[in-house]
C-alpha cells in the first residue's frame, strides 16, 4: 500500500474539517520553516496539494496575524511565527531531560542494555549523566545519575564534541590533559581526532573500554532546534554481549537520538552535514 504524503489530510474523513483546517496552517508553517528563502503561491499548492483559492484565504489570514510576510510573491515566515517557534523550542528545551526519558526507556527495552542521557559540563571538559535506566540484567553497566566522566574518554563525549563547533572544539582539546583510564582510553589529541572522525562517519559512537574495562558504549548526539548539539543518548553494557548486535545497536541508537532532537523541535538533517563540522 502506498503511504500518503504528509500534507495528503483526506485520511481524516469528512467529520474532521475543523482538524483539517488546523493541520493545513501547520503544515503552511511546517514547510515555509523548511524554505527560508521562501515560496510562492503556486510552489505552495503544489506542495500541499490545496485549492489555491483556499490557500490564499489562510495565508492572508496568517499575514494579517503576523505569522506570515510577503514580498514580491514571495511568502516567508513573519516575525510572529518566528518567535512562537523560538518560545516552543526553549520550553521543549527546559523540558530536556523529561521529555527524553520515553525515548531513553524505549532505547533501554530495544537493546536489553543501561540507557544514559548525558550533557557537557560547562567547560566541556566532561560528560554529566543526567538520566539513566539500567538493564534489567543481572550483569549490567551501571551509572551514577549527575556523576561526571571526562568527555575525551566517554562514549557520550564523542558523540557530542564530534559536532561541536571547530573553535569550541579546539578550545576544549587546549585544556585537556590526557590520562589512560584503562588500555584502550583515547589518550592523546591524535588519537581523538580519528576517533571524532569516525563518530562523524558513522553518526554515532562507539567506544570499548573507555573508561571501564570490558564495557562497550554506543552514543549518538542530541540536537536542540537550533541545530546545536545539546546531549547525547547512549546505550552501554559488557561488550562481550553488545559486540555481536552492535548494527542492530547502533541502529537504535541513531533513532533515539533523532526522536528526541525531533521533540527538541530540530527540523531538516538528523545530524549535523558532516562537511559543515570541522575536525579539531
Amino acid at each position: 500500500m502506498n503511504e500518503a504524503s504528509p500534507f495528503d489530510l483526506q485520511a481524516l474523513g469528512a467529520a474532521a474539517a475543523g482538524p483539517r483546517a488546523i493541520l493545513r496552517v501547520l503544515h503552511v508553517l511546517g514547510h515555509l520553516s523548511d524554505h527560508p528563502e521562501g515560496c510562492t503561491l503556486a510552489q505552495l499548492c503544489d506542495a500541499l496539494r490545496l485549492p489555491k483559492t483556499t490557500l490564499f484565504t489562510m495565508l492572508r489570514t496568517l499575514q494579517a496575524a503576523g505569522h506570515l510576510h510577503a514580498a514580491a510573491g514571495v511568502w516567508r515566515l513573519g516575525p510572529e511565527a518566528i518567535a512562537l517557534g523560538a518560545r516552543m523550542a526553549a520550553s521543549a528545551r527546559h523540558a530536556f531531560p523529561a521529555c527524553a526519558m520515553e525515548a531513553l526507556e524505549g532505547l533501554c527495552r530495544r537493546t536489553g542494555e543501561t540507557g544514559i542521557l548525558a550533557v557537557l559540563t560547562a567547560d566541556g571538559m566532561n560528560c554529566r549523566y543526567v538520566a539513566v535506566v539500567e538493564s534489567e540484567s543481572w550483569l549490567r553497566f551501571s551509572v551514577e545519575r549527575e556523576s561526571t566522566r571526562p568527555s575525551y574518554a566517554t562514549g557520550t563525549g564523542h558523540a557530542m564534541l564530534a559536532w561541536l563547533a571547530p573553535g569550541e572544539l579546539r578550545a576544549i582539546l587546549a585544556r585537556v590533559r590526557f590520562d589512560r583510564i584503562t588500555d584502550k582510553t583515547v589518550a592523546s589529541k591524535r588519537a581523538l581526532a580519528a576517533a571524532l572522525a569516525k563518530v562523524r562517519a558513522d553518526r554515532v559512537s562507539t567506544t570499548d573500554s573507555g573508561t571501564v574495562a570490558g564495557v562497550l558504549s554506543v552514543a549518538a548526539p542530541i540536537f536542540d532546534a537550533s541545530g546545536r548539539v545539546m546531549a547525547a543518548i547512549s546505550a552501554g553494557g559488557p561488550a562481550a554481549r553488545m559486540t555481536p548486535q552492535l548494527a542492530t545497536i547502533q541502529r537504535a541508537v541513531r533513532g533515539a537520538a533523532e526522536d528526541v532532537s525531533r521533540t527538541l523541535g530540530l527540523v531538516g538533517d538528523w545530524p549535523a552535514v558532516p562537511a559543515q563540522v570541522a575536525g579539531p
